[in-house]
Formats: structure tokens, C-alpha cells, sequence
């Protein structure tokens, strides 16, 4: 059992992590928030000597530290910030824009119908709650779960007899009063329990709506599911008295038995004649053994894996404010501030007046908060989370702007697109010899550096305007995530073409095959590499993509 947050006769000050959180704890350290500094200024005031001796925030604690979610610093202060809430009585206030504003660093008040990470997070923390409880916690004696259609923590006590949840259990949304016999050892007579907020609607989103698809609403049926069974339903005794196989079961057994043998015998026949048909030698496809091996290391059973297609949005963004946004300010958002994209649209205003310019400067800022992505990119992504190695259930599609730095650190990562229009990929060039920089023109073609030309290779590679082929370029590089514990893919192009050509030749087990069997170590891990990829550009469509050359290895 984890120790108590600090002294419990004091109010505590908690700090919710944000951009650079840390993911490692101490094993008796309190669990504490770290709020984003540049979102607000003043640290959540929580009171803590309410839970102190509080058995339901005490599970709260032993969840937090489980292996479900100890590696998600955002997971964990989510579940923390709306147990607190509701055992301080404060449910009224566990609703979408409090939960993004408080844990996610959004902005007070900011749009939710346009920023679905709450929903996203909400779905991974209820099935992390039901990992929980059917694998460390299975001996535990209350269960906590968040049921859909809120935010609202439900705690349930369990039958001492059966394990299952008791059907006594009171209905409460604000804060819980002790019982006469509370103290009374061994017993615990009371069920927690609290209903979702009324007319809060939330969605648990996974696959493209994060990319720009219209949002499912699927909690009416959900809801029916969970809250629709009656919880006193009783199933009759069965007859206790003795039973007799009848004959004519035990001769249907005899005829079903006779009957195989015939069967049985017929086909050793046909085999002993005929031998045996020729599609049951067929062997499978080449390159799909060590295109298994390669994509089971993406998706695995006991870690995410994230995609992550370009942000349109960003790159429509750049093209007006004519600069590049670096990565910690995609990160932090402060690109998209008022003042940014005034300062960015001078060169557009010309002789516009004042009223003008803000105009045009709001119309700017709301193009570039749009969450568009390229048709080329939904078909990869689609094409991805169709392969058979995908572990649905540990699969999340995530846009670029929700994105964190602690996906990027223990889990398996799919990024798409250059740093033109996924800026993440930044964090990985450095161990890469194959770089991207931006082109000269905005909106342009980007350039791919080779920081150690071999005999025969450029130094550079582009597309050129007048070449007649539109030749252009992509990279595939498989290299280790930020902790080493993972692994990040990078789908990349100096334009969407190259990108698509990177994605064709990367999804063909056969092209695949020679560059993965040479990256292939003595133990049969895969270790990192680049492949550099060239194709014509016909109408912004690849084809015959083809290796120009190939990386294997860490810088």
C-alpha cells in the first residue's frame, strides 16, 4: 500500500505534468500534478486530509502505482483529478473542459466539440481500470470504474462470497458520510457509487475521428448495455436429484463414432492414391515471415502502438504566417496565439487598415486550428491498422496537436509526414543520416540531406520542378523511442507523393524483404535502419517506388 500524499492535516498544493513530465517514481514518493505553466498560473489547491484515512482514495493510490498505469503520467493524474473531486464533493465539477483544462494543459474554456483527447483518454482509462482489476487488484474488496456517458468515478463493493459487485450498493455524486459500524472490523457495508453528470455527453473515440472524421456518437447504446440489466435477477436452483445417460444418447455416440472412422478411412484412401492436393504445400508469399517478425515489434500485446498523420492544418498555417513552426512551439500551441499570426501575416497586409488585419488574422488562426490531413495519409493509416499483426485493442490513431511527449517515451509510435507537417519527427533526425529539411518555397518540395554520401550518392535529393519525371523521394527509418523501450517508425516524404511512395514500398512484404533481412542481427532482432526511397511523381501520385539506398544502424 502506497504511503498517504504528504501530512494529512495540511492542504496540499498537486502539479500536473505536462510537456516535459516525468515518468519514473520512487517507490514511497507521493504521487503529485504538475499544471502547464503557460496555461495558468496558479497550482491546483487540493485538500487532502478528507482522504486521508479514506479506504477508496487508498485504492485510488495502489492503481496509480500498478503496472497499468504507472508508465502513463497522463492516465494517472486523469484518474486522480476526478477521485479527488468526487470524494471532496466537488462532482459538479468532473466535466470535459474542467478535465482538459486541469489535466491536459487546454485553454480555459477552450472548444471541446473540436478537442477530443478527454474522450480519448477516458476510453484507455477504463479499459486500464479493467486490466487492473482483472489482474493485480482481482483481490481486491471495492472496484472502481468511470462508466460512459461521464467522467464520474464509481467505487463498488464486492460480495465477500462471490466477488461479484454488490446490488445493495447506495447512488451518490457528492461526498460520502460514514456509517454508525464503519469501524467494525472485517466488514465493509456500504457501496460507493455515483451517477454519470447529467447531459454531459462524451464519446469514446479511437481510429480516424482523431484525424478529422466526423465524431461517432455511440453512448446510447453503450449506456443501455452497462446501466439496462437488472441487478436482482435471480436464476432458479436446477434439480439436484441423480441422472442417467438414456441408451439412445450412448447410441448416437456409436453411430457418430463409426461414421468418423468411415470418414477417416476414405480420406487415407484418397491420400494413398492421389497423394495430397497440391494447395496444401502452397508456400506463403515471400518476405511474409520476416515482415511478421518486422511488424511485431510495432504492435505489440503489452504496449500502445500510436499513428500519427500529418497536421494539413499546421502546413496551411505555415504557408500564410511564411515561417516554420518549430517543435516546442507546436508543442505548446503558442503558434496558434493572436499575436503570433499577426506578427506572421505582415508581408499579406499591404495598405489594410486595422479592422482589416484583424479579420484576416482571425480567418488565418482558424484555418490553422482546423484538424486537416491528406487523403494519402487516411489511406496509409487505414491500410496499417489493417494488418494482421495490429493488436486492436492497444492500437490508437492520435493527430499530430495531441500528441505528447510521453507517447513518444514508452510507447511504439507510427509518425507520418516530414517536419513540414508533423514536427514530432524532429526528435528522431538526429541518429539519422538521411535528414529533412525545409525547401526554399513554402508549400514547395522539401530536401533530404545525406549527412555521409557513399560512393555514388548525392549529397541532397528534391524534387525538381523542371525535371520531366517528377522524380521524387521518400525515407522509411525504424529506429528506438525516446526510453529505448519501443519503437518509432517515420513514413516520410519531401512532398505527399514521396510520402505515399514511402508508405506503398514500406506495406509490399516482397520490396521489404532484402532491406529487412540485412537489418536482421545475429538473434533475429530487427535493428534500426533507413531505407531511401525514389519514385516519378505522375498527376501527385507515386509509382514504381525504388531503393536508392539503404542505412543499418544507430549514428
Amino acid at each position: 500500500m502506497l504511503p498517504c500524499f504528504g501530512d494529512p492535516t495540511r492542504k496540499i498544493f498537486f502539479l500536473m505534468k505536462t510537456f516535459e513530465s516525468t515518468t519514473k517514481r520512487s517507490a514511497g514518493s507521493d504521487i503529485k500534478w504538475t499544471p502547464d505553466t503557460r496555461q495558468q498560473k496558479q497550482p491546483i489547491q487540493l485538500s487532502i486530509s478528507e482522504h486521508a484515512n479514506d479506504p477508496h482514495w487508498a485504492l485510488v493510490q495502489r492503481i496509480v502505482a500498478s503496472q497499468s498505469l504507472r508508465r502513463s503520467t497522463l492516465l494517472a493524474n486523469f484518474l486522480l483529478f476526478v477521485c479527488d473531486r468526487h470524494l471532496s464533493g466537488r462532482a459538479s465539477e468532473i466535466n470535459e473542459k474542467q478535465i482538459g483544462f486541469h489535466v491536459f494543459g487546454r485553454m480555459e474554456g477552450y472548444n471541446a466539440s473540436d478537442d477530443n483527447i478527454v474522450r480519448n483518454y477516458a476510453r484507455t482509462l477504463r479499459k486500464r481500470l479493467e486490466d487492473y482489476f482483472a489482474t493485480e487488484g482481482r483481490h481486491e474488496e471495492v472496484t472502481l470504474h468511470i462508466p460512459r456517458g461521464g467522467y464520474v468515478p464509481v467505487f463498488a463493493a464486492k460480495d465477500a462470497d462471490s466477488g461479484e459487485l454488490s446490488a445493495g450498493g447506495g447512488v451518490s455524486a457528492g461526498p460520502r458520510t460514514e456509517p454508525a459500524n464503519a469501524g467494525s472490523p472485517g466488514t465493509l457495508e456500504r457501496s460507493i457509487l455515483a451517477s454519470p453528470i447529467e447531459g454531459e455527453r462524451t464519446t469514446d473515440l479511437q481510429g480516424p475521428s482523431d484525424i478529422g472524421f466526423s465524431e461517432a456518437e455511440k453512448l446510447d447504446g453503450e449506456a443501455a448495455d452497462e446501466h439496462g440489466l437488472s441487478e436482482h435477477a435471480i436464476i432458479p436452483e436446477e434439480d439436484e436429484g441423480p441422472r442417467q445417460t438414456p441408451r439412445w444418447g450412448l447410441k448416437r455416440l456409436y453411430i457418430f463414432a463409426t461414421l468418423c472412422s468411415i470418414a477417416l478411412s476414405a480420406l487415407a484412401g484418397y491420400i494413398g492414391a492421389h497423394g495430397l492436393p497440391r494447395r496444401w504445400f502452397l508456400r506463403e508469399p515471400p518476405g511474409a515471415s520476416i515482415s511478421r517478425v518486422f511488424w511485431s515489434r510495432i504492435f505489440e500485446e503489452d504496449r500502445n502502438t500510436y499513428i500519427v498523420p500529418t497536421d494539413g492544418g499546421l502546413v496551411m498555417l505555415q504557408s500564410f504566417i511564411r515561417e516554420h513552426v518549430s517543435l516546442e512551439d507546436y508543442a505548446s500551441g503558442s503558434y496558434r496565439t493572436d499575436s503570433a499570426i499577426q506578427h506572421g501575416i505582415t508581408g499579406l497586409t499591404g495598405n489594410l487598415n486595422a479592422d482589416d488585419i484583424q479579420r484576416l488574422a482571425r480567418k488565418v488562426g482558424a484555418l490553422g486550428n482546423r484538424r486537416y490531413t491528406s487523403i494519402a495519409d487516411l489511406e496509409l493509416t487505414t491500410r496499417l491498422a489493417r494488418l494482421p499483426e495490429v493488436v486492436p485493442e492497444r492500437l490508437l490513431i492520435r493527430y499530430a496537436r495531441d500528441l505528447r511527449i510521453d507517447d513518444l517515451r514508452t510507447d511504439n509510435v507510427i509518425l507520418i509526414g516530414s517536419i513540414e507537417g508533423n514536427p514530432w519527427v524532429d526528435l528522431f533526425q538526429r541518429q539519422l543520416n538521411f535528414r529533412f529539411f525545409h525547401g526554399a518555397e513554402f508549400g514547395g518540395s522539401g530536401i533530404i540531406t545525406n549527412q555521409h554520401p557513399l560512393p555514388g550518392e548525392r549529397p541532397t535529393y528534391a524534387s525538381e520542378p523542371n525535371d520531366p519525371l517528377l522524380r521524387t523521394y521518400g525515407v522509411i527509418a525504424y529506429v528506438p523511442n525516446l526510453d529505448g523501450t519501443g519503437h518509432v517508425l517515420l513514413i516520410e516524404g519531401v512532398n505527399m507523393a514521396g510520402t505515399q511512395a514511402a508508405g506503398e514500398f514500406l506495406l509490399n512484404p516482397a520490396e521489404m524483404q532484402p532491406a529487412l533481412e540485412r537489418a536482421k542481427g545475429p538473434n533475429g532482432v530487427i535493428r534500426p535502419f533507413e531505407i531511401l526511397i525514389a519514385t516519378d511523381n505522375i498527376a501527385a501520385n507515386a509509382s514504381q517506388p525504388h531503393v536508392l539506398s539503404e542505412r543499418v544502424g544507430l549514428r
